[in-house]
């Protein structure tokens, strides 16, 4: 479903991924962890086409939808980046909802302008979507009247309405009080179990030891390890991981 070929990007020359190689197949549940400024983020966004890539190339269901060439833009690769990435859905950790617009016209927004979908079918599909994640009677207020986990699930139900072949979730819970958390990490678990293509970037290590197929350890912009979470949160094989874990468990 995704695939990424040494790629590397830099802000401002910094170096933030350094020749990446990925491989994620469909139905894949894959958690990357790593500490705040290892990259994980700028993977996720690189690969959702938010950000233009230095080094390499990234495909998605065999499509090149990213190929840096010399520093050139290959406009048709681009061209096919825009069309494939109407299949892929993110969520960020700020739930970027248009706080002008009623919860269920966020939700209908996308598959309106962007798939041209019918009015009356988008808005059943956008219901259906909200009392999948246990919204539907909220569905005429506005974002500012939802608790920060209501408003989280209406960006994954406005996600999932363009009905993506693959999810990315960028720490979508740590903006969040604690206490609402698990109603988030739910509708996740839910996704997962329903054999959705995942990409989640968290700092919520039980969730990931319970949902995922694969973790990645990314420090410094290079993937230093990944494995099954049993075994990688268990005995990991390098220091870099173990001192990460080690910190985790001391707060």
């Amino acid at each position: 479903m995704v695939e990424l070929l040494n790629v590397s990007h830099a802000y401002d020359h910094r170096p933030v991924l350094r020749g990446v190689d990925l491989t994620v197949v469909e139905g894949e549940v894959l958690v990357v962890i790593g500490a705040s400024g290892s990259g994980k983020s700028t993977l996720l966004r690189c690969i959702a086409g938010l950000e233009l890539i230095k080094e390499g190339e990234i495909r998605i269901e065999g499509t090149p939808v990213q190929r840096a060439q010399a520093g050139r833009r290959n406009k048709g690769v681009l061209k096919a980046g825009r069309l494939i990435r109407r299949e892929v859905g993110m969520v960020f950790q700020n739930f970027n909802l248009f706080p002008h617009m009623k919860v269920i016209d966020n939700v209908v927004l996308a598959p309106r302008l962007v798939r041209k979908a019918e009015r009356r079918q988008a808005r059943q599909a956008a219901a259906e979507l909200l009392e999948r994640v246990g919204l539907a009677e909220h569905a005429t207020n506005y974002p500012a009247e939802l608790s920060g986990g209501q408003q989280q699930r209406v960006a994954i139900a406005r996600a999932l309405a363009m009905r993506p072949r693959i999810m990315l979730f960028d720490e979508v819970t740590s903006a969040l009080d604690p206490e609402l958390v698990g109603e988030v990490l739910k509708v996740m678990r839910q996704l997962a179990g329903e054999g959705m293509t995942m990409l989640i970037v968290t700092h919520e290590m039980g969730f990931a030891r319970d949902v995922a197929d694969r973790v990645i350890f990314m420090d410094d912009g290079v993937v230093v390890e990944q494995g099954h979470p049993d075994a990688l949160f268990s005995s990991p094989r390098h220091e870099r991981t173990r001192s990460f874990l080690r910190r985790l468990l001391e707060r």
